[in-house]
């Protein structure tokens, strides 16, 4: 799933529950190949509905604080209070925030981008833990995740032609979605790059989404 550049945390536009993510990523590359916009690349992980809270939680304790704080009401009726920006979600098909999440410094690509990080003046140094934070990074929650009933999606999506780089090559970033997915029970995690060659990261089985999907087991 993709949209038209910058989003507003908290809406996206889209056609209907069962078709958004579909319809944004088409329209996507249909305007990348315009020259109207620069590349989105993401990790999308694919989850049983039911584990979409203990997901978010687990992405917020590796998230950067003091950016911001916002409720969101996940399916079964729980509130979660999110160290990320954008506006409070009630129990609702499609939401949107922003997050920035620390990822260790050990391979080449995260380096680099630290370098630039430091160059800039917004991060000096790693933390103790030898990680540095990445963000914005545009967090969506999908109930229908389109592929079968009981799965929901989340998508991280890279805020910049260079995250979006950043993604594909760093190993670190690639290993810590991996990670999050295998913690918290989801079905695989897909590395999105707007359809033009998306990955399956995990599990390792080919590149056929759709019929990944159809052995998924049926979750009330």
């Amino acid at each position: 799933m993709r949209g038209t550049g910058r989003r507003t945390p908290g809406c996206c536009r889209y056609d209907s529950e069962e078709n958004g993510p579909r319809v944004l990523r088409s329209e996507g590359r249909l305007r990348r190949a315009a020259g109207l916009m620069g590349i989105d690349y993401g990790y999308d992980l694919y989850l049983p509905t039911h584990a979409v809270g203990q997901a978010l939680r687990t992405v917020a304790s590796i998230a950067r604080r003091g950016i911001g704080s916002v409720d969101v009401v996940v399916p079964g009726g729980e509130r979660i209070t999110l160290p990320f920006r954008g506006d409070p979600a009630d129990d609702v098909d499609h939401w949107s925030l922003d997050t920035c999440l620390f990822f260790p410094v050990d391979d080449e690509a995260i380096r680099a981008w630290a370098e630039v990080e430091r160059r800039s003046g917004r991060q000096e140094h790693p933390d103790a833990q030898g990680r540095i934070w990445v963000g914005s990074i545009y967090l969506y929650f999908w109930r229908n995740c389109g592929l079968r009933p009981g799965y929901s999606r989340l998508d991280f999506t890279a805020a910049s032609t260079g995250m979006s780089r950043l993604f594909e090559q760093s190993t670190s970033i690639r290993d810590t979605f991996t990670g999050l997915a295998e913690s918290v029970g989801a079905a695989c995690l897909v590395l999105d790059r707007e359809g033009d060659g998306d990955e399956i990261c995990w599990p390792t089985c080919g590149d056929d989404l759709a019929a990944l999907a159809g052995s998924w087991p049926e979750v009330g």
